[in-house]
């Protein structure tokens, strides 16, 4: 089973490298345009994020399997070994969501 405090880092790792892959493609934008217009500026989810997202909707399923389980958990083990600044609040994303949750099981 995977717990709420997993289930939390795993929302933390997909906000802040949603956050990075923002901040990284703006900063090019900015380079290459003199005039920043919003409307007209998009951006993609890089590699790393996508899987950080398939790693945290596994943890939100019901019925998630053994397999599942430990592939989710192995991949937490890796991001605190490899990446822990990750697991730090580095945008207000996760209090709005966290706040959300909280409203949501009452």
């Amino acid at each position: 089973m995977i717990t709420e405090s997993n289930i939390d880092n795993l929302y933390r790792i997909t906000s802040n490298l949603s956050n990075r892959d923002y901040q990284n493609t703006l900063n090019n934008y900015k380079q290459h345009h003199k005039c920043i217009k919003y409307g007209s500026f998009s951006y993609s989810l890089f590699g790393e994020t996508l899987e950080a997202l398939e790693h945290y909707k596994l943890s939100t399923l019901k019925n998630i399997t053994k397999e599942q389980e430990e592939q989710v958990k192995a991949y937490l083990l890796k991001i605190k070994f490899v990446q822990p600044n990750l697991l730090t609040e580095t945008n207000g994303n996760y209090e709005q969501w966290h706040n959300t949750k909280i409203l949501q099981a009452n």
